[in-house]
Order: C-alpha cells, then structure tokens, then sequence
C-alpha cells in the first residue's frame, strides 16, 4: 500500500494496519530471540574453536594475520639424522661422448634422503633348540624374546600409534595391507590394541599416582557419546602428565574418583562440579571470551572488556613475582568495580554475576607461584579427544573406554615427557 491510499484510510483502519504491523514485528522479535538463544547453545565462549562456526572472514585486531616466527628467529629447520649408509656416485666416463679421462670431480655436492627400507616386512623364522640338562633334570633352551602371537613388538607399536592418530582398525589394516601385510585383518589390529592397552595399565596406574602428587592441576571434561548416549570424557593434567577418564555422566563423582582429596590447586572453568576443591584458579581465558561475546553487542560493555583486557596483563605481570599483596589487592579492587559498572548496564548484569560467582578464585595463582591464571592446558588436552569425536563420532564398548583411559592417556603423558613413543610401546609390547 502506498502514500497515497494510507492518506484515504480512517484514523481506525490506520490504527488496525498498524496493530497488525506491530504483531508482526513482535513476532519475528521473538523468533529472533528463540534462534539466538538456540545457537548459543552451539557457539558460546565455552564452545572449543574445532565446534565454532568458520569466521576466518572476521578481522581480530589483537591477533596479527601472518604470525609467524618472530624476526630474527633463523627459522625453524629440520635436524637430519646421522646417515646409515653413504651412496658414492662416480663416473668413469662420459654419459654423453663416452670420454674416460674425466680427472677429478670439479665440484661435489651431498643429498640427504630418509626413505623407508625397499623391503617393509620381514618374516623370521626362528627355531629354537631344547635340551635336556641331566644335572638340573629338566628342559633348558637359550634365552628368547619373543612376541605373544606372530607380530613383532615393532608392528603392535606401530598399530598403536596408527590408533592414536584417530584411524579406525579397518583403516589400520588397510593401511598395513598395502604395506605387505596380507593376513593382518580388523579384528586383529583391534586384539593387538587390547594386548597393548592391558600391557600399559601399570604404567598408567603409576602416572595417575604421581599426577595425584602434583602442586596444580588443570582440569576439563568435553563431549563423547556413547553408543548413542551422550557420555563424557574428564580429564587432568600436570605439565608432563595426562590422564582421562570416559563416563556415562558429568557429575562431581567423576572427579571425585580421580581425584580424592586432593589438596593442590586446581585450574578450572565455572563448571559447578569443581566447587569442593579447596584451591581453584578460575579460567580467565573463559572469562575475557565471554566478555568478548559481550562486547560486541554493547559499546558500553566494549569499554568495560579494554579495562579488563589491561586488568589481565597486570595479572600476568603479578603472576610472574613473588606475591605482593598490596598489588593483588589494587587488582582486586579493579576487578570489583567493573563489575560494580557492568551491574549498571542492563546486557552486562549476567556477565557481572559471572565474575562475582568466582569470588577470590580469580586470584588463587598470584598467591601460588607457578600456577597459571587460564585453563589452556586442559584445552590442549582434550583436543585429541575431539579429534576422536570428529572422525569416529563415539566409542561403543568398555574397550573403547579403555583405549582411552589408558592407551591415549599414557601416549599423551609420553608426549609431554618428551619421550619417544615408538620406542616406549616396543618396550612395553615385549613384556
């Protein structure tokens, strides 16, 4: 309808257009508001960057586009190992013109190749001779390491390690058909890993003890179903260690199991089962995405999300000396009055709640040295579990539970020891 025809129209009927435009517009307000709250669910500061959406498009201004190494770094590199064997390659005569008087070579030049051996399998047959001692009465032979089964400890690592890097046993076997192996079927690559994973429970029996003794800890817990059940996997770790638990819940029990009494720092997120801990560093990587995501609805909260942006890189600065506590007190006064401004917007009042339901949590590791303020470690921790959920979607067994209570969490301890893992699994698949 255009100017014209709303000119002819009685005061009513404008009234009733108008009526009929506002039912409307409230309408889609609240269909807005269910879809923004429906996303939420997906895409909120707590939600890991692998389930968010793709905002490469986006500009960060404190994040630079091409990182990099920094100037004057000399770059990377790869260090080559020493080699096993040396290829001369001589001529005695012109490939071309056939010439036998070359003399010396004018110039030499070296190339380094790492390949695997022209043969990948070998099969060895060993025999072994029994005898009959007449002093000690009985059957004596010489000393032999040998495998449980016809695969070497070299293949049940490798298998492991192929497991590790999320591939299915079908894709295992596949894989290792290709490279020689004809009789290696699914249901054996997955016995394999069953010997393995029981092979390795000592081991991580003896991690989760000395985890238990740590000064601080991080703690986290993500998403993995089931079959078919929404179920969860916890995880701990110090800086060399890393234990994860699957269970069927998200409940305080979980941790409670791994962690009795446990009397050292605990670096978490808001999540509620991590209350009875004495000690808790709350996350303050959590917190500054949340109030980004604040931030970006209201310029009132933006200013409010500069000041603790400055706040947090004095928390960094106090972190890093020995505990001054007229400084954490002028930090926690800081902090008190961006809530006291974020209780006066309207938008920012969950977000003050947020940050005043922490209490003094925020400012357990400037007491504790070495204590980081945000939980990225348990992040990284649990970044080869959602690795696992993106390409096999969920486990279905205890066995699968177990790969991951034990095989994942003792590879990954191995990882932040610095250890290498080939060479650990061959050790533990000879036992």
């Amino acid at each position: 309808m255009n100017k014209k025809e709303l000119r002819q129209l009685s005061k009513s009927q404008l009234i009733v257009i108008i009526q009929s435009q506002q039912e409307i517009i409230d309408n889609h307000d609240k269909r807005i508001k269910e879809l923004e709250h429906l996303l939420k669910s997906f895409d909120n500061p707590h939600t890991p960057s692998s389930k968010k959406r793709k905002k490469n498009t986006e500009k960060d201004e404190d994040k630079p586009r091409f990182p990099g190494k920094p100037p004057g770094s000399g770059g990377g590199g790869i260090k080559l190992p020493p080699p096993d064997e040396v290829v001369e390659h001589k001529l005695d005569a012109c490939p071309d013109c056939h010439n036998t008087n070359l003399g010396n070579p004018v110039r030499k030049e070296k190339k380094t190749v790492i390949d695997f051996p022209e043969k990948l399998v070998v099969t060895t047959e060993n025999r072994i001779d029994y005898y009959f001692c007449t002093n000690c009465n009985k059957e004596v032979t010489a000393p032999v390491e040998l495998p449980d089964g016809i695969y070497g400890k070299r293949v049940q690592s490798v298998i492991t390690m192929l497991k590790n890097s999320t591939l299915s046993h079908d894709k295992i076997s596949d894989f290792l058909k290709a490279l020689g192996f004809p009789t290696l079927s699914s249901p054996t690559t997955l016995n394999i890993i069953q010997r393995m994973v029981q092979k390795l429970q000592r081991t991580r029996d003896e991690l989760l003890a000395s985890l238990r003794q740590s000064p601080f800890l991080h703690a986290d817990e993500t998403g993995l179903r089931r079959d078919g059940r929404n179920s969860y996997v916890w995880g701990v770790f110090s800086n060399t260690i890393a234990i994860l638990s699957a269970e069927l819940s998200r409940a305080r029990e979980n941790i409670r199991k791994l962690l009795p009494n446990y009397g050292g720092v605990i670096v978490t997120d808001g999540f509620n089962a991590y209350d009875e801990f004495p000690i808790r560093q709350r996350c303050w990587s959590h917190l500054l995405r949340e109030f980004k995501d604040y931030a970006k609805k209201n310029d009132e909260i933006k200013v409010q999300y500069t000041r603790i942006k400055k706040l947090y890189e004095q928390m960094k600065e106090l972190n890093a000396e020995p505990p001054d506590e007229v400084k954490i007190e002028q930090v926690k006064f800081v902090l008190q009055d961006i809530v006291t401004c974020l209780n006066a917007i309207k938008q920012g009042r969950k977000l003050a709640t947020l940050i005043q339901n922490g209490g003094e949590d925020w400012f357990t590791a400037l007491y504790h040295p070495g204590v980081p303020l945000e939980n990225n470690h348990a992040e990284r921790g649990l970044r080869h579990i959602v690795l696992h959920r993106k390409a096999m979607g969920c486990y279905r067994t205890d066995k699968g539970k177990n790969w991951i209570d034990i095989g994942i969490s003792v590879l990954q301890s191995w990882r932040l020891q610095g250890k290498n893992v080939y060479q650990e699994l061959c050790a533990v698949a000879m036992t």
